[in-house]
């Protein structure tokens, strides 16, 4: 089961025009795990119905989105969430969803199987050591979720897996060991730093990730090595550009390029929109549709720039997305050959 190439190249070429393409999903505001650094499972809230969710996604398609990012919460705690993935696929959509792990069933593995438009499975895997994979994910559920991944190896499915790792002062000298347990698996390894701050939806201000200076130093190396590996071709799912931007970020310098409310959307479970993850929503897909709404989203340019500046972001869904967009033939030319250095070791 293979993603058409026109779709993939439709993709990049709305990205190179820089409009409305992806849209991150929060489909549900519930966890199993309680990560300090997350403000999603802090607020549970309205999720709505698979009706509605079919109705506001066709209104999204008709307005021009391609590309849908399911998150949550943890998306497979939403028994419907493959009827989700079903409506998606109906519409045309391509996705990706992200879990925990924690929860790997047989029927969960069949549902991906199935799913058409899927472009990739990611699960977050912060730390290989138990006392930290608890502290960071706010429950001692390590274990479990190795069994998980082992089971979930074993099934072999036919969309690449990835590993998600947020890098903060407390795991990044274990990266480069998530990156060979990744590897060894046939598996990629997403890595991005911490995102800590007062943002309106996702991250949540913690002193936990408080680094000292030389721990920066420290982060930042291991990014510019990071970006090295990717030009060289190990498994790293981001273009390298992006782990360069993160060096900078963890030491505070420069700002990444920010195409909210042009490039990417966040829609959250309750229906509402808004222009990126930090920002509040300017239009609620339940009452109105996305065009009705759209000329709102002009009157919250000057907040998008005040943001980018004073309060800047380095997520894989809005920073990596921009670099990719501007630099589209570097991107595919790495890609292409980390994929092929990939396969022969499979």
């Amino acid at each position: 089961m293979t993603v058409p190439f026109w779709k993939l190249l439709r993709v990049f070429r709305q990205m190179r025009r820089k409009v409305p393409t992806f849209v991150s999903f929060n489909v549900a505001n519930r966890c199993n795990e309680a990560c300090p650094m997350c403000a999603v499972w802090r607020e549970p809230g309205p999720e709505l119905p698979l009706p509605e969710l079919e109705r506001i996604f066709a209104d999204l398609r008709r307005f021009g989105l391609l590309v849908v990012e399911v998150s949550g919460g943890e998306p497979f705690l939403r028994p419907d969430i493959f009827a989700i993935f079903a409506l998606l696929d109906r519409l045309g959509y391509l996705y990706t969803t992200t879990t925990n792990g924690t929860i790997v069933t047989g029927e969960i593995l069949q549902g991906l199987r199935q799913a058409r438009g899927l472009l990739q499975l990611a699960v977050s895997l912060d730390s290989l050591d138990r006392q930290c994979y608890a502290r960071l994910r706010g429950k001692d559920l390590l274990p479990q979720v190795l069994v998980n991944l082992d089971t979930l190896a074993a099934a072999r499915l036919p969309r690449p897996v990835k590993l998600n790792q947020t890098v903060s002062r407390h795991n990044f000298r274990e990266t480069l060991a998530l990156l060979r347990f990744a590897g060894e698996r046939g598996w990629y390894l997403s890595a991005f730093p911490v995102n800590t701050g007062d943002g309106f939806a996702h991250r949540a201000a913690d002193p936990l990730y408080e680094a000292t200076a030389a721990e920066r130093e420290e982060m930042a190396a291991l990014f510019r090595e990071l970006a090295r590996r990717r030009r060289a071709g190990e498994p790293l799912w981001e273009y390298s550009g992006f782990y360069d931007l993160a060096a900078d970020y963890v030491l505070g310098r420069g700002n990444a390029p920010c195409d909210a409310g042009q490039l990417y959307l966040d829609l959250r479970a309750d229906g509402k929109l808004a222009a990126c993850v930090d920002q509040p929503a300017f239009a609620d897909l339940s009452r109105e549709s996305v065009a009705a709404a759209w000329p709102r989203l002009a009157g919250q340019r000057e907040r998008l720039d005040r943001c980018a500046g004073d309060t800047p972001c380095c997520y894989t869904c809005t920073a990596n997305v921009s670099l990719t967009a501007r630099h589209q033939l570097p991107f595919l030319l790495e890609t292409f050959r980390m994929r092929r250095r990939h396969y022969r070791r499979r």
